[in-house]
């Protein structure tokens, strides 16, 4: 949580009481919840450290946003400060900035059906059509993926790694070959995963958490949520259906909804294991971006082994038929 200090700064810019802030979540970023006051709803300040993102970067993030918002995607709106404006540079090296909240909640387990998982693909398919003929504001503007720093892997692992940094090489060579056209590449959300949205009681999904959105392929855009899909379905341990099962549901479901508002390139599913295994790789290099390996231990070890030895192995993902 943040510091009060803080906190007072961020609410006086927006005109808040920061008594009235509730702290509910966030991971690189503090996340706070101002709570309906005298019939104006719920609103989200979003606190980020200015040695994570500057002005510009988080400028342009929001600049996305307020794009796809104006545009009929289920985005928050947001909200400008007493100044006028989107990013407010606050105590404490922080910048704040205030949206509209999101309807409904984080899915759970009676929400993982076909009309969610269609809406989710058919959201993905807007932005993802829209991004085509988005202009960012002159001079702010998110960076490729090759400038984003957690994304260079070949800083990141360790050089007695041989055999990851090989298959990571491996995988930054095969990228160097694929299209990059408006119909194949441009700025995405980049971690569209089921924590990173809320489904309301009808199944529609508005997307929020555009921290990591930055110029990539469609398909990789797609890959993270079916990664991300694989590992929480791993985590459940059903026993009522398999794994390839489980892909071949999504994968239909998230399609048909994609499909209704952007055509989906064949060769994409066709690089799904590619990608699946280089995201897969991203967050190994994650790893050793926010934890010492020296100093790790206990299920953090044995999930890091586990992860490093299928990296090594080429181990795939899933044996679903791409």
């Amino acid at each position: 949580m943040t510091d009060a200090t803080v906190l007072i700064s961020a609410a006086n810019a927006y005109g808040l009481d920061s008594r009235l802030l509730i702290h509910v979540g966030g991971y690189i970023n503090d996340v706070y919840q101002y709570t309906e006051q005298n019939g104006v709803p719920a609103r989200i300040i979003r606190l980020t450290k200015q040695t994570w993102r500057n002005q510009k970067e988080v400028l342009a993030e929001l600049h996305f946003m307020k794009y796809l918002f104006d545009n009929g995607v289920s985005v928050p709106d947001i909200l400008p400060s007493k100044n006028g404006n989107l990013v407010e540079s606050v105590e404490g090296g922080y910048l704040a900035s205030m949206f509209t909240q999101a309807p409904g909640r984080i899915p759970i387990e009676e929400d993982w059906n076909r009309e969610m998982v269609g809406n989710w693909g058919r959201i993905v398919g807007q932005m993802h059509l829209l991004t085509q003929s988005y202009v960012p504001l002159e001079g702010v503007k998110r960076r490729d993926w090759k400038q984003e720093p957690w994304m260079d892997m070949m800083r990141h692992l360790p050089h007695k790694e041989l055999i990851v940094r090989q298959k990571a090489v491996e995988l930054l060579n095969w990228l160097e070959t694929l299209p990059k056209d408006k119909k194949n590449y441009g700025l995405v959300h980049c971690d569209l995963y089921d924590q990173n949205f809320f489904v309301a009681k009808d199944g529609t999904i508005t997307a929020f958490d555009f921290d990591d959105c930055c110029y990539h392929w469609f398909a990789f855009d797609v890959a993270i949520i079916l990664y991300l899909v694989i590992a929480r379905f791993n985590r459940l341990e059903k026993m009522n259906e398999s794994l390839d099962d489980h892909v071949a549901f999504f994968l239909d479901a998230f399609l048909k909804g994609y499909q209704e508002v952007n055509h989906f390139e064949n060769w994409w599913l066709k690089a799904m294991p590619h990608f699946l295994r280089y995201r897969r790789l991203l967050g190994l290099s994650l790893w050793h971006q926010r934890y010492d390996w020296k100093i790790v231990d206990g299920e953090l070890k044995i999930k890091w082994l586990r992860l490093k030895a299928e990296i090594e192995a080429d181990k795939p993902l899933t044996n679903y038929p791409f």
